[in-house]
């Protein structure tokens, strides 16, 4: 039997402080919130929690929060904003520092902590782990539920050179993520476990619709377009493909664009032809 990840285990010691990266960087401690002060102190922040407890230097502090511009007195304005973030944490509720001081630079104290990207990649890796071994529904109820993490853009707000390259390399590992889970509904329909597919499909399509990504709704509508086509049920097919074209046409895809219209040329093809909707379920999974 395969095991999974300490991420995806039943029945967690709740975490004294609980970081949120996807989205809004937040802290809290044991459900109170931490008042973080300004840019400076989530970009401190969020270099810490990504480095999960390893000395994140002064330099690249300094360059996260100033870039190429920092002051003579940069050094001593992150020990101001390290003193900050103790005292927020303080006043939270929590006992003890959080951040620590490093030879030449800050960690972060990780015991008793929980961090919405670990649980995110944990859940990932276990999906992965499924989708290895055949086990669909379990694997794309492991990528729905790491996606459902997810509450806006990575890191949103904090902005500087720094850390929106580390947000875009958290937005490739969603959209990696949310493209294995749509591949495993096209499977799923491709394998005839209708009911299973479109399961699949509707809830990547809750989740894109959640994000207001306009990538991931065209992507999933795109899909969801096809597959309503193939079983005749023409009215939404063209709802789903309408809303397709909008979402690529936002996103400037005209390889997006180009694929809507096909799926258009052939429903109209359907539309034009004898024939009601089909039912779903032409088999089942193996149970």
């Amino acid at each position: 039997m395969r095991t999974t990840t300490a991420a995806t285990t039943a029945g967690p010691t709740p975490a004294a402080v609980t970081f949120t990266l996807l989205g809004p960087v937040t802290a809290t401690v044991r459900g109170r919130s931490v008042p973080l002060d300004g840019r400076r102190q989530r970009v401190v922040l969020s270099l810490l929690v990504l480095a999960h407890g390893a000395t994140v230097p002064l330099d690249d502090l300094v360059e996260a929060v100033w870039g190429d511009r920092a002051p003579l007195s940069a050094r001593t304005q992150l020990a101001l904003c390290v003193r900050a973030l103790r005292k927020a944490f303080r006043t939270a509720g929590h006992p003890g520092p959080v951040v620590l001081t490093a030879p030449r630079g800050y960690r972060l104290r990780t015991e008793g902590t929980d961090v919405d990207v670990q649980t995110f990649d944990g859940l990932v890796t276990a999906a992965d782990e499924a989708a290895a071994e055949g086990e669909q529904a379990e694997a794309g109820a492991r990528y729905a539920r790491a996606l459902e993490l997810w509450r806006g853009p990575a890191l949103e707000g904090v902005g500087g050179r720094v850390t929106e390259e580390r947000a875009a390399c958290l937005e490739e590992r969603r959209l990696a993520a949310y493209e294995a889970l749509l591949g495993i509904g096209e499977a799923q329909v491709a394998a005839g476990l209708f009911d299973e597919g479109e399961a699949t499909l509707l809830d990547a399509l809750r989740i894109a619709d959640g994000t207001g990504d306009p990538v991931l709704i065209a992507e999933v509508n795109l899909v969801l377009g096809g597959f309503c086509r193939m079983l005749r049920r023409t009215l939404r097919a063209e709802r789903h493909l309408t809303v397709a074209h909008r979402a690529f046409r936002r996103t400037g895809s005209v390889r997006g664009e180009a694929q809507v219209a096909v799926e258009m040329a052939l429903l109209a093809e359907t539309a034009a032809g004898p024939g009601d909707a089909l039912d779903l379920v032409p088999r089942q999974a193996g149970r």
